[in-house]
């Protein structure tokens, strides 16, 4: 006797379709599963065995064979999802005993993995699976999967999504055919953030920077000594970035799931992400990476900020790894098993101190030596600075700047965001798309300069030594500023403000 189920599995952070096959035969009692590893191929049968028993049901004295396959590409899963196999292998298992009714099951995707009691536990990468299933069985009426994780998939519309608890239950709703009402996703609100923007003292000069950052999603750095407000001023970044489209949304809330890092009651993400990894964290940790690659710190980041907080006491390998993601906005990695693309669009906001003590350049508290200074710089000269597109120094704050009230405020910041991104989206024709991802073409159709800015900017880059991608960020950034005060062409007083912000000290 032979049956086929479908079932999905995680490979990276996108889904692979499954075919369960089932062949049952006379011969000698034995229970194989092929097509995955055979560690994991054990642990399925035991756990099987077990589900079925407290279920009421025996494994037939026969010889069956399960085969696992993608139904499409060469299945390369992350061996953790497999386990979600259980309930499918189960099941058409008792369907080639004729135990179970097919009809349902032939017009269904099905996910489980099961504890020795029968009972189904939660999974992770509900939601991809189920955007896996709509988009590779178009025939699939709906997806069965653990009841914890119901309201998750059912985030992802037009597939009916039905959470079970246990292999007896499933059997009972086989066997009446009468279906549960399908899954409703969590209706959790957005939080609401309070802004502390307007109550960081002094440093008006990087509140400018920030604002010009998240008007165009130009990467920035700011140096100054500990204690200046640094981290306060990052942390500030997501709140001035446009809120996240309905899309944006699902594709964040599909990279935390597959990560592990949503809870079954979380629902969808709402807010821009923050990360803040620390400096003794590791390129495959910041990149991604692993023997069955996982998402790193800056794919977790997409859409949102990713500050790096003391830049050069990351490790060399960490800062240069960086280079391709913060061009291309994806990062690629390949290993024997396959070529794994993740997303990475994200904002880099970094800081550092002005000297290995902190204090540069008030020599009364730095005694470090202008040859320590340079070799501290060097650390992030040279690629990964041509990628951060405005740099700002930081002063310590002062008394008068406590006393004095702030002039550029949290409500004109916004302001100035929402017309630089009304511009950019009346120009790319569509939200998500900003001028620091401008192509060559389009910086020469959108970024012209007249005479004057020409000559202005050939002086600047003789000057200050500008590589071609560093002329390229002016104008973009140029670009932002203009588009910050409603004006159609860049101005002179746009491309100096702009390489302005290229001096690192």
């Amino acid at each position: 006797m032979f049956y086929r189920i479908h079932s999905a599995a995680i490979s990276g952070l996108t889904g692979v379709l499954l075919e369960i096959e089932c062949y049952v035969s006379g011969g000698l009692p034995n229970f194989t599963v092929v097509g995955i590893p055979p560690s994991h191929g054990a642990a399925c049968r035991e756990r099987i065995r077990s589900a079925l028993k407290n279920a009421g049901f025996t494994l037939p004295p026969s010889r069956i064979t399960i085969n696992i396959r993608s139904k499409d590409q060469l299945l390369t899963p992350d061996t953790s999802s497999l386990s979600a196999l259980d309930l499918p292998v189960a099941l058409t298992i008792l369907a080639c005993e004729r135990q179970i009714p097919t009809d349902l099951l032939d017009q269904a995707v099905w996910l489980g993995e099961f504890g020795l009691d029968g009972s189904i536990k939660p999974l992770y990468g509900a939601l991809c699976m189920t955007r896996t299933a709509k988009r590779d069985l178009p025939s699939a009426g709906s997806i069965f999967l653990p009841l914890d994780n119901a309201p998750e998939a059912a985030l992802f519309p037009g597939l009916p999504v039905y959470g079970i608890s246990s292999l007896q239950e499933t059997v009972d709703l086989l066997r009446s055919h009468h279906l549960p009402k399908p899954a409703v996703p969590v209706q959790k609100p957005a939080a609401v953030h309070v802004s502390g923007f307007d109550l960081i003292k002094g440093q008006q000069l990087a509140k400018r920077v920030m604002t010009i950052a998240a008007a165009g999603m130009h990467n920035m750095l700011m140096i100054g000594p500990p204690g200046c407000g640094k981290t306060m001023l990052a942390h500030e970044l997501p709140a001035l970035l446009p809120p996240l489209t309905y899309e944006e949304k699902l594709e964040l809330t599909e990279i935390y799931s597959n990560s592990q890092l949503l809870s079954v009651s979380e629902g969808m993400i709402h807010d821009r992400p923050f990360r803040q990894p620390h400096h003794s964290t590791t390129s495959i940790a910041l990149i991604g990476g692993g023997n069955i690659p996982k998402p790193g710190e800056i794919t977790l980041s997409h859409h949102g900020v990713l500050f790096l907080d003391e830049l050069p006491e990351f490790a060399r390998s960490a800062i240069e790894s960086m280079r391709e993601p913060l061009e291309e906005h994806r990062v690629r990695i390949s290993r024997i098993s396959g070529t794994f693309t993740y997303p990475a669009d994200f904002l880099l906001a970094a800081a550092m101190n002005p000297c290995p003590c902190g204090h540069y350049p008030d020599r009364d508290l730095c005694h470090c030596s202008e040859t320590r200074i340079k070799a501290y710089y060097e650390k992030i000269k040279s690629p990964l600075f041509d990628r951060i597109d405005l740099i700002v120094t930081l002063k310590p704050v002062t008394t008068a700047d406590i006393r004095t009230q702030t002039e550029f405020t949290y409500q004109k910041a916004l302001e100035l965001v929402s017309t630089a991104h009304q511009a950019q989206e009346k120009r790319f024709g569509q939200k998500g798309c900003y001028n620091s991802r401008m192509s060559t073409e389009e910086l020469e159709k959108y970024a012209a300069l007249d005479e004057e800015c020409h000559l202005f900017t050939e002086q600047a880059m003789s000057r200050y030594h500008l590589s071609m991608r560093g002329y390229h960020k002016i104008l973009k950034v140029a670009r932002t500023l203009a588009d910050m005060e409603g004006s159609e062409k860049i101005r002179l007083c746009d491309l100096a403000e702009a390489i302005q912000y290229r001096s690192i000290l």
